[in-house]
C-alpha cells in the first residue's frame, strides 16, 4: 500500500512511508510483528465506534507495526530505533498508543524490568492515555490479576516481570534519572520546546533495543522537533528511523473535495467521522478564519493554526534568491534594533520590485538566550541562520550600528542607492557612523 519517498510523485494516493533501509542487510522476523498485532486485537475497545468489542486493528496501524518490528540487523536485534506515525486528528491514536503500551509492559514485547512512558505536553493529555490503558487492562480479568494501576501517578505496574507503564508530562518537572525501553510521544507537534523529547531520547543509550514511536499531527514549523524528524526519516534513508506519513499534499488545488482527504485520514469512513469531517470542511470554506486549522489538524498539512501576515503560497513563491545587477538602483529601508530585537536592512530593485534581498543582524552573545526565548528550550535556531549565512552578528550583548552602516556603505558603492526609509529609534546614531563610512546623508520625513 505505502510507497518509499522519492518513487513516483507526490500527489500519489499513497502515504509516504519511509525507513526501509538496505534489504540486503537486514532480516525480516514477520512473527515479532504478528505477535504483536494479535495482542492488540485480544485487547478490549474501552470507548468511541466498537466499545466493548475486540481492537481490531485497521491495515495502516497494522502496516505501521509490521514495519517497526519486522525489520531486523544480522545481530538480531530489531532495526527501528524511531518510529513516526503522523496523521490527521481523530485517527484512533490514543488507543493505539494505550495498546502498543501494553505491548510491551506484558505483551510479546515486554522485557524484564522494562520501563515504558507514554509522554505527553499537559497532564490533562497524559491522564487522556494512561486512561485509555487502565481501562483496557481493567476490562480484561487476566491482564487485571497481572497488573496492579495506581491513578495517582499514572503507573500501571506487572508483577511478573518488573516492568512498568507510566505516563509523564512536559509540565511535571524533571525526567532525568529516567531509563526507558520504550517512548511513545503523543502528539508531539505541539510541544513549545524540545527539552521532554531530549531528555527522554538520551536516556535510552542503555537499552538493548529502545524504541522512540511518535504519533501526531504535524506541526506547522518547518524547524520543529517534530518536522525534523519527519525530513530527517524521508531524506536520510536510515533503517533505524521509521515515517509514515499521511498527509494531503499542499499543491492539491481543492482542498474542499472529499477525495483527497482519505491521504490524511486513513481511517475516514471508518471510525473516523465522515460527517464531522465535511461539517468541518463546510464551515472552513465559509470562513477563511478557519481554513488554517482544517488544513493542519484535518489535512495534516504544515499549516500554521493561525492566520498569517502572508499567505502560504505567496510565501513559497518567493523561495529562491535575487540577481541585482551592478550599478542597478535600489531603495533601502531600515529597522534598528539594540539588544531584544533582529536588526534588518532591505534591499529593493527600483526598476523591477519584485527582486528583495534582506540582512539581518543579532547580538552574538545573545544567540542562545533569543533562540530559547523565541523558539523554546532546546533551539539552536539563530546559530543554525547564522551557519547557513541568513544572519549577521555583531560582538557582545547589543547590535552595533556600525556593522549595518558598514553594510550600507558596501551596498551604496555597487549600486545606485535612491533613497533609504527608516524607523526614528536611533537613527542619530546610525547617522554618526554613516559618517565614519565617510558617507554623507541628509534626513528628511520620508527617509535619507
Amino acid at each position: 500500500m505505502g510507497r518509499p519517498v522519492g518513487a513516483g510523485s507526490q500527489r500519489s494516493r499513497k502515504p509516504e512511508i519511509a525507513g526501509a533501509g538496505s534489504r540486503s542487510k537486514q532480516i525480516r522476523r514477520p512473527d515479532r510483528a504478528r505477535r504483536v498485532i494479535q495482542f492488540l486485537e485480544c485487547l478490549t475497545t474501552p470507548s468511541g465506534e466498537g466499545a466493548g468489542g475486540p481492537f481490531l486493528q485497521r491495515e495502516f496501524q497494522k502496516r505501521f507495526t509490521r514495519d517497526i518490528y519486522e525489520p531486523h540487523g544480522l545481530d538480531g536485534r530489531r532495526l527501528v530505533r524511531r518510529a513516526v506515525l503522523s496523521v490527521a486528528r481523530k485517527n484512533g491514536k490514543t488507543a493505539y498508543i494505550a495498546g502498543l503500551v501494553l505491548a510491551h509492559l506484558i505483551g510479546p514485547e515486554a522485557i524484564t524490568n522494562g520501563e515504558i512512558y507514554s509522554a505527553a505536553n499537559d497532564r490533562e493529555q497524559a491522564a487522556v492515555v494512561f486512561k485509555v490503558a487502565a481501562q483496557m487492562v481493567r476490562a480484561d480479568p487476566e491482564l487485571s490479576r497481572l497488573c496492579r494501576i495506581v491513578d495517582s501517578t499514572k503507573t500501571i505496574a506487572c508483577y511478573g516481570n518488573g516492568s512498568f507503564y507510566r505516563a509523564i508530562s512536559a509540565e511535571a518537572g524533571t525526567k532525568h534519572g529516567l531509563n526507558p525501553s520504550v517512548v511513545i510521544y503523543d502528539e508531539l507537534a505541539q510541544a513549545r520546546n524540545r527539552d521532554l523529547y531530549d531528555v527522554l531520547d538520551t536516556s535510552m543509550s542503555a537499552r538493548r533495543e529502545p524504541l522512540f514511536i511518535v504519533i501526531s499531527t504535524q506541526s506547522s514549523d518547518p524547524e520543529h522537533i517534530l518536522s525534523k524528524m519527519i525530513d530527517d526519516g524521508i531524506n536520510a534513508r536510515d533503517p533505524s528511523i521509521l515515517v509514515h506519513l499521511y498527509a494531503v499534499p499542499d499543491e492539491e488545488p481543492d482542498i474542499f473535495k472529499p477525495k483527497c482527504w482519505k491521504l490524511a485520514n486513513p481511517a475516514l469512513g471508518d471510525f473516523r467521522s465522515l460527517d464531522e469531517m465535511q461539517s468541518y470542511a463546510a464551515k472552513a470554506k465559509r470562513q477563511p478564519a478557519y481554513e488554517p486549522t482544517f488544513r493542519n489538524l484535518y489535512l495534516n498539512q504544515r499549516y500554521s493554526a493561525s492566520t498569517p501576515l502572508i499567505s502560504r503560497a505567496d510565501w513559497k513563491a518567493s523561495a529562491g534568491g535575487a540577481d541585482f545587477v551592478d550599478g542597478e538602483q535600489v531603495y533601502l529601508a531600515l529597522d534598528l534594533a539594540s539588544t531584544n530585537d533582529l536588526c534588518a536592512l532591505v534591499m529593493l530593485s527600483a526598476t523591477n520590485k519584485d527582486r528583495v534581498k534582506a540582512y539581518f543582524w543579532k547580538p552574538e552573545s545573545l544567540l542562545d538566550e533569543h533562540s530559547k526565548r523565541d523558539f523554546g528550550g532546546g533551539n539552536d535556531r539563530y546559530r543554525e541562520w547564522v551557519g547557513a549565512g541568513w544572519l549577521e552578528v555583531t560582538p557582545g550583548r547589543s547590535i552595533n550600528p556600525a556593522f549595518v552602516a558598514h553594510r550600507v556603505a558596501e551596498l551604496t558603492s555597487r549600486y545606485e542607492v535612491v533613497g533609504l526609509a527608516y524607523d526614528r529609534w536611533r537613527v542619530a546614531d546610525f547617522l554618526r557612523c554613516l559618517d565614519g563610512e565617510g558617507i554623507q546623508a541628509s534626513k528628511d520625513d520620508e527617509g535619507l
